[in-house]
């Protein structure tokens, strides 16, 4: 599956968003999900495609995460891995000194690296028919018409119970996960913030303890129903909602 979607990614990225614009091919549909820690925004991202891509009768949806890191490393020639920790580094000053610790002989400037992370999530939400799940992805794709962006919250307990079960540790062991994985996610998300944008509102929280993955699933797709996102790839004289009224 990780192959097929970085082979995916391969082929997407040789698009330019100029190129789509000089097409006249409006961006999207994009849904971006945020997540606590602990609310299993992934696996939600997965079940949602597994019921559009039901519902379309053709296999066009396709969820991002990890596979954005994946691929933006290969652009910059350097290992993935070293790429995460540098973007989910919390202390900005210490940027430089990371770089150098690594030992690579091709030094990559924060703004290239940055650069690089959001040409990736560009390109993938101007082909559309994507869930990304986390990187920020919400605000990249603020600007895109047709979006659905959502953010999973839950009461810390429960998604302490949730880590410790999954995981098979301790209740403080689980608390100390959710809090140092928070940070990462969040130096992320403000390394690769364009400059002088703000967090705003997303078009819908859902508290994950109240409802069961199927029934998330179902607000979604009401959700994309009442912004007017396809679900599949038709002609310009046919939509396809994401469910009826």
């Amino acid at each position: 599956m990780e192959n097929s979607l970085l082979n995916y990614l391969n082929n997407r990225l040789v698009k330019s968003e100029s190129l789509a614009a000089l097409q006249g091919i409006q961006p999207g549909p994009v849904i971006t999900i945020s997540r606590e820690v602990g609310c299993a925004g992934l696996k939600l991202a997965r079940k949602l495609v597994a019921h559009l891509n039901e519902t379309a009768g053709a296999d066009c949806w396709k969820v991002f995460s990890k596979e954005i890191f994946i691929e933006t490393a290969r652009e910059l020639e350097m290992d993935h891995q070293k790429l995460k920790k540098i973007l989910s580094s919390e202390d900005r000053n210490t940027f430089d000194e990371i770089l150098a610790a690594l030992g690579d002989k091709r030094f990559k400037s924060e703004l290239r690296m940055r650069k690089a992370m959001i040409d990736a999530i560009r390109s993938i939400a101007t082909d559309g028919y994507c869930v990304i799940v986390g990187r920020g992805a919400h605000l990249i794709t603020r600007d895109v018409e047709k979006s659905l962006h959502v953010r999973l919250v839950a009461p810390l307990d429960w998604r302490i119970g949730k880590i410790a079960k999954r995981h098979d540790v301790s209740r403080a062991e689980a608390k100390s996960f959710i809090e140092k994985t928070e940070k990462e996610r969040e130096s992320v998300r403000n390394n690769i913030r364009p400059k002088g944008m703000v967090d705003e509102p997303f078009d819908l929280e859902i508290n994950i303890a109240s409802f069961k993955q199927t029934e998330a699933v179902v607000l979604l797709e009401k959700a994309m129903f009442l912004k007017k996102l396809p679900v599949v790839r038709l002609s310009k004289s046919k939509v396809l909602l994401g469910t009826k009224e």
